[in-house]
């Protein structure tokens, strides 16, 4: 147990990394209050001696006393208590924010290493549920004080009835321990069903379209039903461990208070201790099971909450430990030449992309055209430096694109995608999270030719978006995040599948915004659309990782059998 919670101690406070005057005062005055707390049957048995001997003003002054450590014991518990909530107030913070961080740092595979359901659960209900660490680590080791304290007391009385309370004591702790393992170890499992049913049910959300389309609520039931009963089963065994522990583990206390009252009746009989010596060891052994049984609370609680803390660990180093590029270069005088050399890349051992080399240059449109799988995507990917190159480089203006600070790449390179995102706020909202210049947003808008539209509203710019924007078009969506890309002062944009979805009308003002973006960008597009294909200054046909052709649509039509057929296709 100690090892354990030491390293849970180290683990949490290499998390939460501040220490801050409440929390060191919380510490210092729940000692002295659980201490004083050890004087109440010390009084109250010399409150029954003296009425005993009829040594009234004694009394009185006991009672005091008494009352004196009632009051000081609920006010320094609630000043305990107030500075732990101001504590934890700010560990919340930081713990969210790092966790929130560390996801922006996943790579393209975390879904198949965390799952969605984990990680919200662990960004809203674990990071609560680590909120009483601290506090239960030192309430435990504050009643070992205690117990310690009263054993001595014990000891000191009699030494046979002391090894006799401190025998009783290990093996109720021996057998209340195991119980407090698998309560743990069943709370792991439920935990891990929990993460799976909110998964699932994020995953039913999202694709509640085709839900309800294809009628599958049923067979959707049939695999939560499934996650249900698992977590059924392990809610059950962890409470059944529960209460074993409060129920038949806790006869070994109760029995041994039966033979200890025995002994101290004996003890009594022959004047070996007085009637307020008899009074306090019995309240004293108690008081040893009130701290035992809290000494099992709190390990139970740090154990259980271990389970969070180590969740969210896993989250944070996932994140610290994915794919981090931030090079020396902080040159941000970027004309927007993009070249791979010889590039190869390869997923899971699979060959994805074989010696590729071509160039996109500024003021150009170029494409990236082929069927699905050919590496596509993957271009995209290595462009946003989401992996890194097997062999091979990639060069913007004639340095690899790995040797670029951070900051200095992501405001160079943007992407706009086929399934673009928008956030549930605010038209400007969305915007103000690239450039919160209104000017500036204003003549994004107009470029793309969604300005009109937002004026047209009847909030205009301040017109709040539902999740994912689902309250206007695809159309509309797509040139909103189009202005957004603009926001960002990008020199090359990658542009993947964007007239994808979209009706003629759309689709033709976005290749005339592409013409019009190409004077001062560099556009590399990914796309099947034949309007996009004509109009583009270089064509790149990708054939099982290689490239087939390059050249512009005219030719490679006369001249090329691949991309024939995929045009025609």
């Amino acid at each position: 147990m100690f090892a354990r919670n030491i390293k849970i101690t180290k683990d949490y406070f290499s998390l939460v990394k501040f220490r801050n005057k409440y929390l060191i005062t919380f510490i210092i005055i729940d000692l002295i209050n659980v201490l004083l707390s050890l004087l109440v049957p010390y009084f109250i048995s010399l409150i029954v001696e003296n009425v005993t001997n009829r040594l009234y003003n004694i009394s009185f002054i006991f009672v005091i006393l008494l009352g004196i450590t009632y009051l000081f014991n609920k006010i320094s518990s609630y000043f305990t208590n107030w500075c732990y909530a101001k504590f934890f107030k700010d560990a919340y913070i930081e713990v969210h924010k790092i966790l929130v961080n560390s996801i922006y740092n996943f790579d393209e595979e975390y879904s198949k290493k965390i799952s969605v359901g984990k990680i919200i659960n662990s960004s809203n209900t674990d990071i609560i549920n680590i909120a009483e660490i601290p506090s239960f680590i030192i309430e435990l080791s504050i009643e070992l004080v205690k117990l310690l304290i009263i054993y001595f007391v014990f000891a000191r009385q009699n030494i046979l009835v002391g090894i006799y309370v401190i025998i009783i004591d290990l093996i109720y702790y021996n057998y209340a321990k195991k119980c407090n393992e698998k309560n743990t170890f069943y709370l792991k499992k439920q935990r891990n069903y929990a993460d799976k049913l909110t998964g699932m049910l994020s995953q039913i959300l999202i694709g509640l379209k085709d839900t309800k389309n294809f009628d599958i609520g049923d067979k959707l039931n049939n695999k939560l039903d499934s996650y249900r009963k698992r977590w059924q089963e392990n809610y059950f065994l962890k409470r059944k461990y529960y209460f074993t522990r409060k129920t038949l583990v806790g006869l070994i206390i109760d029995f041994g208070k039966i033979v200890l009252y025995f002994i101290l009746i004996i003890l009594l009989i022959k004047s070996k201790i007085s009637i307020a010596i008899f009074l306090l060891l019995i309240s004293y052994y108690d008081k040893a099971k009130e701290s035992i049984n809290n000494i099992m609370e709190f390990d139970v609680s740090i154990m259980e909450e271990s389970v969070s803390l180590y969740r969210i660990n896993e989250i944070i180093s996932y994140g610290n430990n994915s794919l981090k590029l931030d090079g020396l270069i902080h040159n941000n005088d970027i004309v927007g030449f993009v070249e791979f050399k010889d590039v190869s890349f390869k997923y899971n051992q699979l060959p994805i992309l074989k010696n590729i080399s071509f160039v996109a240059n500024p003021n150009q449109i170029t494409t990236i055209v082929g069927k699905t799988g050919m590496g596509k995507t993957t271009i995209f990917n290595l462009l946003l430096r989401m992996y890194k190159v097997n062999s091979g480089k990639i060069l913007i203006d004639n340095l690899n694109i790995y040797e670029y600070s951070k900051a200095v790449y992501h405001s160079n390179v943007s992407i706009v995608n086929q399934k673009t995102f928008i956030f549930n706020m605010s038209i400007r909202g969305n915007l103000s999270l690239i450039d919160s210049n209104k000017k500036r947003q204003i003549d994004a808008c107009k470029r793309v030719g969604i300005h009109d539209f937002i004026m047209s509203l009847p909030k205009g710019y301040n017109t709040v978006l539902k999740e994912d924007a689902t309250n206007i078009s695809v159309g509309q969506k797509q040139l909103l995040s189009l202005a957004r890309a603009l926001l960002t002062t990008s020199e090359i944009l990658l542009l993947d599948e964007v007239t994808s979805s979209l009706d003629p009308n759309t689709t033709n003002k976005i290749i005339k915004l592409l013409d019009d973006l190409k004077t001062d960008h560099t556009l590399i597009v990914i796309t099947h659309n034949k309007d996009l294909m004509k109009v583009a200054d270089k064509l790149i046909v990708l054939n099982n990782g290689k490239i087939e052709c390059i050249g512009r649509h005219e030719d490679l039509l006369k001249n090329n059998d691949v991309y024939r057929q995929l045009y025609n296709k």
